[in-house]
């Protein structure tokens, strides 16, 4: 058993039973502290101790606080041995996070048994890119973003970790500590074969990373980088593929779709023109890649725009687009990679009263309610979000006939009332 000391309260902090993770800096390892772990490196160097103590200094804003949600496994203090050497740092766990390769491919979703649809995968998708602008705002490069960096919970809220490995800067001394590792198929084609522990990195280079993330949870986990390659020979690695600037839309590409590949026209124009802007014009000059901010922007645009289907109860897509490309996807190809319940050809009314009547929906993950109302309409609510799914129309017709029928009866007794008054007065006065 291994006790160590937390440098800034001066508490003990014990390892419990054996590591949770191995990786090539350090461990991680539970403690008797709920809610923390602590990551223990193999190589206890000075350089890893003064990258901590400007982390642990300028700890970036917590976007989602509050929604009580941990955005980033941000390292809360030094771990000192018995000697008051750094062994490694304090962290939160975070906890009840799939890996956010499980959340966007289909088998493993499958597999896991993860009730997730094309609405979630955008609010996601938003949801990474508000916390990498947040990082970014406060002067760090993430370096390494990948998959595995990510976990993602129930609400389609996500969590980066790893953040120990970011590139940081310190800003009394602009002295930088830099991201030394990347990972395949993320890294942009100006770092490609580079050394990155001699590199000064730009948040320009984390845009192309964001980029591929965002499309590997709109499209199924589709890459830009995969389909038909119609060059002379092989099909290259996909380094050299991004090293060329080539994807599947990229103008004379050769790289070409196929019958599988998930057509870029489905999502939401703006985040079509991300998509080319990052891959297409910021080959030719990074800057122009969208940032963090830009991808906000345009998928809360496309997340507010995503209508429900009236077949199946777990397809989402986008008004632009204009019908359900799931359906015809599945229909075609037999694939669904958003399964669900067919809805049934007339839809259950719920009753209206002068205030709002909510009920837990049928089959939509127990995440959404509906609410009638005085007028006449029904609505489905996402309650993680609040937002509006969608607007069910009732029976005007019905509707107005009834206040007719009302205001008809109330004139007919007011001239019943207004004869008899009549007969009253004329034989008083006769």
């Amino acid at each position: 058993m291994t006790v160590l000391t937390c440098a800034s309260t001066g508490k003990s902090i014990t390892l419990l039973g054996e590591p949770i993770a191995n990786s090539g800096e350090g461990k991680v390892w539970q403690t008797n502290h709920n809610g923390y772990l602590a990551k223990i490196y193999h190589d206890q160097t000075p350089e890893r101790v003064q990258k901590l103590a400007v982390m642990i200094g300028h700890r970036p804003k917590e976007p989602n606080s509050h929604l009580n949600h941990i955005s980033f496994a941000w390292p809360k203090s030094v771990l000192k041995d018995a000697q008051g050497n750094c062994m490694g740092f304090l962290m939160p766990e975070i906890k009840e996070g799939k890996e956010l390769i499980d959340i966007y491919n289909p088998k493993r979703r499958k597999h896991l048994k993860l009730e997730v649809d094309w609405r979630f995968l955008h609010t996601t998708a938003l949801n990474i890119a508000s916390i990498i602008e947040a990082i970014h705002i406060s002067g760090y490069v993430l370096g390494d973003i990948k998959p595995q960096n990510i976990l993602v919970n129930d609400r389609a809220l996500p969590s980066i970790i790893d953040t120990d490995s970011f590139q940081v800067r310190n800003p009394k001394n602009s002295k930088v500590y830099r991201c030394s590792v990347g990972s395949e198929g993320f890294t942009p084609p100006e770092l490609i074969d580079q050394d990155f522990s001699s590199i000064d990195q730009t948040e320009v280079h984390d845009r192309f990373r964001l980029a591929v993330i965002i499309y590997q949870l709109l499209f199924g986990g589709q890459t830009p980088f995969a389909g038909k390659w119609t060059g002379v020979g092989e099909t290259p690695e996909t380094n050299e593929i991004i090293r060329r600037g080539l994807w599947l839309y990229a103008p004379n590409s050769l790289i070409q779709p196929v019958e599988r590949t998930i057509t870029l026209e489905i999502v939401h124009p703006e985040v079509q023109r991300c998509f080319l802007r990052c891959f297409n014009d910021g080959y030719k000059n990074s800057n122009l890649r969208p940032t963090a901010g830009d991808w906000v922007k345009a998928l809360r645009l496309a997340v507010n725009e995503l209508t429900i289907c009236g077949k199946v109860d777990s397809h989402y897509y986008s008004q632009t687009y204009g019908k359900c490309y799931w359906c015809d996807r599945s229909t075609k190809l037999g694939i669904d990679i958003f399964p669900g319940f067919a809805r049934p050809k007339k839809a259950a009314v719920v009753e209206s009263t002068s205030q709002p009547q909510a009920f837990t929906a049928d089959k939509i993950n127990g995440k959404t309610i509906a609410s009638g109302s005085w007028d006449n309409t029904i609505k489905l609510w996402d309650v993680a979000t609040g937002r509006a799914i969608r607007t069910f129309q009732g029976h005007y017709k019905d509707y107005f006939q009834c206040i007719i029928c009302v205001l008809l009866a109330w004139i007919l007794f007011c001239i019943i009332m207004y004869l008899c008054m009549v007969i009253i007065v004329s034989l008083a006065s006769g």
